[in-house]
């Protein structure tokens, strides 16, 4: 008795399991849209030999599972067939005409099957990427096919999919053909839109490395329209509108452009933080990685010639691992660079945080971890464009804080120069003061007692020859000569008490003695308010010394003037003569105009020369701040 109530029992559930798939159409009505997942079933052909008779069969002997309604149709990485079945019944007293649409971004084989009340199979076409895309039933980035009911019509579709080394991952509606058409122009439109600011990136990193001739820029432009041909590829769109007519490649494209971006991404990391050798750790770990990920790039290449389900699937797995792998490495070296005082990383770290729950969503829709996406069109999407809008902002920012840096470093560098420049000018000068005191002291001293002891044997010196005279005469010219050129060398290195009288007394007796023994009348004018400090007192006593020597030895002139004029913010020099003049464009190397120009720039000041047969006049300014 117990054995006849379980085969009792047994037969009501086996009835229950095909009255369940062979009762439970979607029903057709005025509606827009019809849900397959609350209707539908599926089967796995693991062993790829199920025929649409087999299939067919499969059902009538509620073979078949359910799908889970509410979800899209999602198995993760997968090396099998799949068969979709589901019932319509038109209860509408007309014909209607429908569309299924199919919304995964790739497949490589897909066939819709219908079976009417009769049991007679139509196919209603091939599709997928391996082929053309003028084959696909209707055009368009999805795979959509067309379906007419007649009025109360009953009929059974059966879709069978090939994604074989790709992510199961189906999203089928079925719905108005006006409806679905008009529902993918938002979708269009949407992606233009992003198509249009991952487009702008590009032109404008490329502008901006065009100007600045800074890497970065251009390998993040090339990561930018790598991820654009990535997220294109995802949607479909690639395939419709750049390479029709290649079936297949777009399912490397995709590989390729994601390990690319991988390791565009790290190196334009590596430029933003300024990574190198000496201030991170992790520098050779993020090179190899780098070069890892761009050796990734290579092995699709091959696979478009020729491939295998193992190597596939490998190369499916490590790429997405490396997704999540570089935004996580890149979060970690930024770190690593904002604790060591580089703030700049903080830009970059919330740009890539952006990025991350992005690439998350992305990566566990695509192993079939999870089923759902955090915005539209999908999180990657959205990540990838915040990530380029704030990165973009970032690296605008980047370059303000490049060029502030810059003008740190100009402004020490130049701070360096005039420190240095001061050591030398004071070192020069010390020399000079000791020099002359060294001639003043020790070579004069010695010439003057040579002197006294030639002068006195002047007695003696009747009595010599009269050649031995004029020998005797000539060695007295000539100590007092030695002597007196001394004197104005020694005045010229240090004039004679420079520090206790200062700039203006010292040219008055400079020229004075000039005047009381030259050929050139010189006239000083000055008029000094306010002092000047030491060290710029003794660089203006230079050029004005430097000034005077050149009218002396080169004007041939009969008179000249000098004139120091000081105000608040600037002391003015100016000399001018009655000579011959010269030509400063031809005679600028000389000595002389060398070492006033060398402290005209050592005071920041300014020279003009003006030159001709009449004369020449020279101005300097310089200024006191």
């Amino acid at each position: 008795m117990d054995k006849v109530f379980f085969l009792f029992l047994f037969f009501l559930i086996a009835l229950r399991i095909c009255f369940a798939q062979q009762g439970n159409p979607i029903l057709i009505d005025t509606a827009k849209k019809f849900n397959i997942s609350k209707h539908g079933y599926f089967f796995e052909d693991k062993k790829l030999n199920l025929s649409i008779d087999s299939i067919v069969k499969y059902k009538e002997a509620g073979k078949l599972i359910p799908l889970t309604p509410g979800k899209v149709f999602s198995k993760g990485y997968t090396q099998s067939y799949y068969w979709i079945a589901f019932d319509i019944e038109n209860t509408l007293n007309q014909s209607v005409h429908l569309m299924f649409k199919e919304q995964s971004s790739s497949i490589n084989q897909l066939q819709l099957f219908k079976a009417d009340q009769q049991g007679k199979v139509y196919p209603l076409g091939l599709t997928g990427d391996h082929f053309p895309f003028k084959q696909r039933p209707y055009r368009n980035r999805s795979f959509i096919y067309p379906m007419v009911l007649s009025p109360h019509e009953k009929s059974t579709f059966y879709l069978w999919a090939d994604k074989r080394g790709q992510n199961m991952y189906m999203p089928m509606s079925i719905g108005r053909d006006v409806d679905i058409i008009q529902a993918e122009i938002p979708q269009h439109t949407l992606f233009g839109f992003y198509t249009g600011i991952f487009v702008f990136a590009v032109i404008f990193n490329l502008l901006l490395f065009a100007s600045l001739r800074d890497n970065i820029h251009l390998y993040y432009a090339i990561y930018i329209f790598c991820t654009l041909i990535f997220i294109l590829e995802e949607e479909g769109l690639a395939f419709q509108w750049f390479y029709p007519n290649l079936p297949g490649l777009q399912d490397y494209m995709r590989l390729m452009m994601a390990s690319l971006s991988c390791g565009l991404l790290i190196q334009v990391m590596q430029l933003f933080v300024n990574q190198n050798s000496t201030n991170s750790k992790l520098y050779r770990f993020t090179n190899y990685y780098k070069r890892f990920c761009w050796a990734m790039f290579i092995i699709p290449v091959f696979m478009f010639f020729k491939s295998f389900i193992l190597l596939e699937k490998t190369v499916f797995y490590i790429n997405n691992l490396l997704a999540l792998l570089t935004v996580i490495i890149i979060i970690i070296c930024v770190i690593e660079r904002i604790r060591a005082g580089y703030k700049l990383g903080w830009y970059y770290f919330i740009a890539t945080v952006m990025l991350l729950f992005g690439v998350f969503n992305y990566v566990f829709n695509t192993l079939g971890l999870t089923n759902f996406n955090l915005l539209k069109p999908n999180g990657l999407v959205v990540g990838l464009t915040a990530e380029i809008i704030f990165l973009s902002f970032a690296l605008t920012q980047r370059y303000n804080f490049l060029k502030k840096e810059k003008e740190i470093l100009l402004e020490e560098k130049s701070r360096h120069q005039v420190d240095l420049a001061d050591g030398i000018f004071n070192a020069q000068e010390d020399e000079r003061t000791r020099l002359a005191r060294d001639l003043h002291d020790d070579l004069g001293g010695t010439l003057s007692i040579i002197k006294l002891n030639i002068t006195a044997f002047q007695h003696k010196v009747l009595k010599l020859a009269e050649n031995e005279r004029i020998f005797y005469d000539q060695t007295i010219d000539m100590i007092e000569k030695a002597c007196a050129d001394l004197r104005e060398i020694s005045h010229n290195l240090m004039p004679k008490n420079f520090e206790q009288f200062g700039l203006i007394e010292t040219l008055n007796e400079h020229f004075k003695t000039l005047n009381h023994s030259g050929k050139i009348a010189f006239e000083f004018v000055f008029q000094v308010e306010n002092p000047i400090d030491r060290g710029i007192e003794i660089t203006i006593y230079r050029i004005v010394n430097e000034l005077v020597n050149n009218i002396v030895r080169h004007s041939f002139a009969s008179k000249a003037t000098i004139q120091i004029l000081s105000f608040t913010d600037r002391i003015s020099i100016m000399a001018e003569d009655n000579g011959i003049g010269f030509n400063p464009d031809v005679d600028k190397k000389g000595l002389g105009i060398q070492n006033i120009l060398s402290r005209v720039n050592y005071l920041n000041g300014k020279i003009q020369i003006d030159s001709n047969q009449n004369g020449t006049t020279t101005a300097i300014d310089i200024p006191l701040k």
